[in-house]
């Protein structure tokens, strides 16, 4: 399994380092939250951005 090899991997890099795979791993973790937060915002406003043009800006929106 991926997840055993990285612990193996990171079971062989020496102590004073840790901190710093620590940070390296925190951030990127977070750089995956932040993209995912985009990819909702983005879904939720799929039309953001768009340009609109009104025909009549003045009639009604629904006909009955």
């Amino acid at each position: 399994m991926l997840q055993e090899q990285i612990i193996n991997e990171i079971n062989h890099i020496s102590s004073e380092k840790l901190s710093e795979l620590y940070d390296l791993i925190h951030h990127f973790r977070l750089g995956l939250l932040y993209e995912q937060q985009e990819l909702n915002t983005k879904k939720a406003y799929a039309l953001r951005g768009l340009k609109i043009r009104y025909d009549e800006p003045f009639e009604s929106v629904a006909t009955l």
